[in-house]
């Protein structure tokens, strides 16, 4: 955790990997308390664990006894077609067999916080399936996951031409978030709902077995070091799990990949003359003189959008781009071609 001052405000940032499976999971056999090691030796401070239509973990002596890592158990829930797939937190109820619209509509009537996850993906091999969002109108969630490790690196993954390559080097094939996916996030907020974004890992800890030996890769520590969602909580509001969860549906957060670097002194926000100023998630009223303010530990290619189009770039680490006019402010960052930050929006009203 560490602390932020942006525009005089003080924040703590906190840096956590969303989606993890554990033993609990039919897909998966890692203990939790063997994720929540190796998430501490890379030193995040929250964890989300979402196996598939369970909340077991909740009841896991790891989690109990835990005090230093903010593990937040929720689940994971699909259509009986293995579509549709979403993450539900601060819920008991675990809805199985029904189809998305239904269980979307449940989870959205109760005080319970959900995202879409990953929406849209693509295959280079017939032999993986594609696990959609199959009816772009069931929007009724929190978020959408935007950038999902495990479901990029299996979209690029063909065995018989590059699957050597893809166990060995996992993240070199892990670039930026699907267009399509940014795109339909763009949609939502353009016509006023206000969806927040969210990155997450999808970690399994993936085993093939050749010549009798049996061998784990995409394990959840090689995975914590890359695609987290950091958040932004104000020093006067208490670090806890419903205020992480506040934090990732309100969009008060941002999305990096620390496979590219650490974000270690990143900031950025819009403020104008009038001292009146925003961070992602927020949103202020326009004025002259309003700027969209950033700084970054490594020179970068810094992208403007509004309202889902990119409307000017640069490539330094610290500086600013005026705002003209309302609208959905969000950053894309990338270095040597990868996605490094996305950062959730800023609505200039």
């Amino acid at each position: 955790m560490k602390n932020k001052n942006i525009f005089d405000k003080k924040y703590f940032e906190l840096t956590g990997c969303v989606h993890n499976h554990t033993e609990h999971s039919f897909d998966a056999q890692v203990k939790l308390s063997k994720i929540i090691k190796a998430a501490k030796k890379n030193e995040l401070d929250y964890l989300t664990i979402n196996d598939h239509h369970t909340l077991a973990a909740r009841e896991d002596e790891a989690v109990i006894k835990e005090n230093d890592l903010i593990v937040i158990v929720g689940a994971e829930i699909n259509d009986p077609q293995k579509n549709n797939h979403f993450l539900v937190f601060n819920t008991d109820e675990i809805v199985r067999g029904k189809e998305a619209k239904e269980y979307i509509q449940r989870y959205a009537d109760s005080d319970a916080i959900c995202f879409a996850a990953h929406p849209f993906e693509k295959r280079a091999s017939k032999l993986f399936r594609k696990y959609i969002w199959t009816n772009k109108n069931n929007d009724n969630f929190d978020g959408i996951e935007i950038w999902n490790y495990l479901s990029e690196w299996i979209g690029k993954l063909n065995p018989k031409l590059n699957g050597l390559l893809f166990v060995i080097f996992p993240s070199l094939f892990v670039k930026k978030p699907l267009r399509e996916t940014l795109d339909y996030w763009d949609e939502l907020n353009n016509v006023g709902k206000r969806r927040s974004a969210i990155g997450s890992v999808d970690a399994h800890s993936e085993r093939i077995e050749k010549f009798g030996i049996k061998f784990s890769f995409l394990t959840h520590k090689t995975m914590f070091s890359s695609i987290r969602t950091n958040v932004l909580i104000p020093e006067d509001i208490p670090i806890d799990q419903q205020n992480i969860l506040k934090a990732l549906k309100n969009g008060n957060s941002y999305i990096v990949n620390y496979k590219v670097g650490n974000p270690y002194d990143f900031y950025a926000g819009i403020a104008s003359s009038k001292d009146d100023n925003a961070i992602f998630g927020n949103e202020l009223q326009f004025s002259q003189n309003m700027y969209f303010y950033f700084r970054l530990p490594k020179i970068a290619r810094i992208k403007l959008y509004r309202n889902g189009k990119k409307i000017t770039s640069k490539l330094d680490e610290k500086g600013r781009f005026e705002i003209t006019q309302k609208g959905n402010y969000r950053l894309e960052i990338y270095r040597f071609g990868y996605g490094w930050i996305f950062t959730n929006n800023i609505y200039i009203i």
